[in-house]
């Protein structure tokens, strides 16, 4: 995990190339599955190491939106959870 979150920290993206050929081969197969499955979705973890650009901002307030929606579910109608939705977020 350490080796992995380093990958992060330096914003190497050789790092991230020398991790998924080293645990490519591992014993452990939660470990090769996790390393293969990084294949599938190269770029997108490229730019997340490369890149100080993230979307947690987003996420964030779009976990906050639907907590409240739930929160309201059945209770009132659209309007009123507009003003809510105003007051929280």
């Amino acid at each position: 995990i350490r080796e992995f979150r380093e990958i992060f920290d330096k914003g190497y993206q050789a790092l991230l190339y020398s991790f998924i050929d080293k645990y490519s081969t591992c014993a452990i197969k939660l470990i090769r599955k996790f390393s293969e499955s990084m294949k599938n979705d190269l770029e997108a973890i490229e730019n997340a190491v490369s890149s100080p650009l993230s979307n947690g901002f987003v996420e964030g307030t779009n976990n906050k939106v639907k907590m409240v929606k739930r929160t309201m579910y059945g209770r009132c109608g659209c309007k009123l959870l507009a003003a809510k939705l105003m007051v929280k977020v």
